[in-house]
């Protein structure tokens, strides 16, 4: 778990060390997110939504960079995890979003 918050220090205990798991997760995680952007071009979305939701991750970039940093911060202080683990789920949800409002089609106007 240190390892997603970029913090030095001793590796995670358990299965979550193993280097072979954290392989697994990461082709897990790839399979899963083909599969939703399979799913998402069925979907039809107006071309303004879109825009819209483009405009959001450009400012959403600024925005999960300045949490993610500040919560690394608070990790590397007091090791208090909350911080960078939100800021981390969030941008994982917003990629979610953006993934589905790319993948979509768009309707004809």
């Amino acid at each position: 778990m240190l390892a997603v918050f970029g913090s030095s220090g001793a590796s995670a205990p358990g299965i979550w060390g193993n280097p072979l798991f954290t392989f697994l997760m990461v082709l897990l995680g790839i399979f899963i997110f083909l599969k939703f952007c399979g799913w998402a071009k069925k979907f039809q979305l107006s071309g303004g939504f879109k825009k819209i939701i483009f405009i959001l991750t450009g400012v959403g970039l600024v925005v999960f960079n300045v949490m993610y940093s500040i919560g690394n911060k608070q990790l590397a202080h007091s090791g208090d995890v909350n911080g960078a683990l939100v800021a981390f789920l969030a941008s994982m949800i917003w990629v979610f979003i953006f993934a589905f409002a790319l993948m979509a089609e768009t309707k004809p106007e």
